[in-house]
């Protein structure tokens, strides 16, 4: 947007505001606002200057301009470097009119951790890194803020605050992205590592699914089972490890008709060459309970807790684990539980655990289920038909010919396991409750998996090609390194606080823009400092202006 001179046959001057919009495949210029035609030079002087001051009002809608931009990208008028207001300085009242509003807090505290991690530089092999990076972090530190598919953010952008930040021109940094993946997942490894200061000894491993607005299959775009119940929409698998503080390691992209226990066999040998892991416990959920897995980690050294499935064991193994006297009472988490170790391989044992709180879980989901089957119960009969889709109560019901019904014995063969949780694992020089512990470790991977998901909106996924779904991963996962990274530094300083509260407190922290009418000079004034920014601030070593400046011409 910016002020235009028209120069007419009679002499006088059009003074229009204008914008480049774009139609079709052509950029034409849009007059946002007509300032009317003079002749006299003051009269014109005067029309520019408000012309000049109009622009700043329209772009300064009611949000406060995007956290992630600098005010001198929004205003011809200022080309913002901030000076103290000198002692003698006198400023009439009247004179002043706020001009926008600007978030300070999310490119304060993640745009610099971003430059301090040399983020800034992670697509390389083009004449053009500086501005593919550039626009990389706007995107990576947009959607911290702001998580939009990348058509609205552009969208909002040029509609809200006129910045012109071209969909194609994102498009193309995203395919730069991609053939970069390898390198900025090695970079963010590296970064967790130096951020830990110790070796990596404990990595946390698990499974999504991520789902499309689209039925189209294709070598990556699979119809597969979804944990999100999408079954009808095309989806990609999502491998992801951390550490058991929750930062990233890696992650890996599946065809969506992977099944999960496929996964592991992919990553492990890639975590221990390409990510500088040498002794390494793996946690891993059921899903990975296979021979195969099992095997390859002994075969490459890899120790691992992983989930066993119980009740797929050979019945000598679950008579042995259920008519054992040998449980042995121990605190976990604060929470009384009953442990045994039974001896399975030469190199293996399963670590058994009873707790009455899952107990009184398993119970109420099986409630539940069978409670969903006599919801179907109609005239005393139960239809066959109504059991199809019903997954999880089926396990409850016997077939006799034509009819169907609840199967009392099933129940209490299932009953005989609530309460019970088991691992299988290779370690020797740990404790049973150790073991279990390391386990536990597992939720915060699953929190990993939400903030991902949810705060990050990192589905539904709305691109198509393979390369372009890769790049929206790619900067999805950025995003979260940021936030993982910035809780830590936080944790580690003694703040426990969420990341919406994070958020909201960085969004809100905030600078008007005020303009002196008379003398045409503009003041930056810091909103009020929270305490918890104070401590956000402090925990990065910045410092938040708390008094007002001068915007002045560099």
């Amino acid at each position: 947007m910016f002020v235009r001179e028209i120069q007419r046959p009679n002499g006088s001057v059009a003074i229009r505001i204008v914008d480049n919009v774009r139609r079709g495949k052509k950029i034409v210029q849009k007059t946002i606002r007509s300032l009317g035609q003079h002749k006299d030079e003051k009269d014109i002087e005067i029309m520019r200057h408000a012309a000049e001051e109009l622009i700043v009002q329209i772009k300064a809608n009611a949000d406060p301009i995007l956290p992630i931009f600098d005010p001198k990208d929004f205003f011809s008028v200022i080309k913002a470097k901030k000076h103290e207001i000198p002692e003698d300085m006198q400023v009439r009242l009247s004179s002043l009119k706020e001009q926008a509003r600007v978030n300070d807090g999310i490119n304060d505290v993640f745009g610099g951790l971003y430059d301090q991690l040399s983020l800034d530089s992670l697509i390389k092999g083009t004449k053009k890194d500086a501005q593919w990076n550039d626009t990389l972090k706007v995107c990576v530190l947009a959607r911290i803020a702001q998580p939009e598919s990348k058509k609205k953010t552009v969208e909002m952008l040029e509609k809200d605050f006129d910045i012109k930040l071209d969909l194609d021109h994102v498009y193309r940094m995203m395919d730069h992205v991609a053939d970069n993946v390898d390198a900025m997942k090695q970079t963010i490894a590296n970064t967790t590592h130096e951020l830990l200061g110790e070796p990596v000894d404990v990595l946390l491993f698990d499974v999504t699914t991520l789902y499309f607005e689209s039925v189209e299959a294709d070598e990556l775009k699979e119809f597969g089972f979804s944990k999100d119940c999408k079954f009808n929409q095309t989806q990609v698998v999502l491998a992801l490890v951390t550490t058991r503080e929750g930062l990233p390691i890696s992650y890996d992209l599946f065809p969506g008709n992977t099944y999960e226990g496929h996964t592991l066999t992919g990553m492990i040998e890639s975590l221990k060459t390409k990510y500088t892991v040498s002794k390494v416990v793996l946690v891993a959920d059921r899903a990975m309970f296979t021979k195969e897995n099992l095997d390859l980690m002994d075969s490459l050294g890899v120790e691992y807790v992983v989930a066993a499935k119980l009740k797929i064991l050979n019945g000598a193994m679950k008579n042995k684990i259920l008519g054992s006297a040998l449980y042995r009472p121990a605190e976990l988490n604060r929470e009384l539980h009953w442990v045994n170790s039974f001896k399975i391989e030469p190199d293996r044992k399963l670590i058994v655990s009873y707790s009455s709180a899952r107990a009184r879980k398993d119970r109420a989901d099986r409630q539940r289920l069978i409670d969903r089957v006599f919801k179907k119960v109609k005239n005393g009969k139960l239809k066959i038909a109504d059991l199809v889709n019903n997954h999880g109560s089926k396990k409850f019901i016997k077939v006799l010919e034509d009819k169907a019904e609840i199967d009392t014995n099933k129940i209490e063969q299932d009953s005989a396991w609530d309460g019970m949780h088991g691992v299988i694992t290779n370690i020797k020089d740990k404790t049973s409750l150790e073991i279990l512990s390391r386990y536990r470790d597992l939720w915060r991977i699953e929190e990993a998996f939400r903030i991902n998901k949810n705060d990050l909106k990192m589905r539904p996924i709305y691109h198509w090609r393979p390369k372009r779904i890769k790049a929206h991963i790619a900067i999805c996962y950025i995003a979260f390194a940021l936030l993982s990274y910035t809780r830590f530094k936080l944790n580690k300083a003694g703040l426990k606080i969420s990341l919406d509260t994070l958020r909201a407190e960085l969004l809100h922290a905030q600078s008007s823009l005020v303009l002196d009418k008379t003398t045409k000079t503009y003041f930056s004034i810091p909103s009020k400092i929270t305490e918890n920014q104070k401590l956000i601030y402090k925990a990065f070593g910045l410092k938040r202006p708390q008094t007002p400046s001068i915007l002045s011409a560099t």
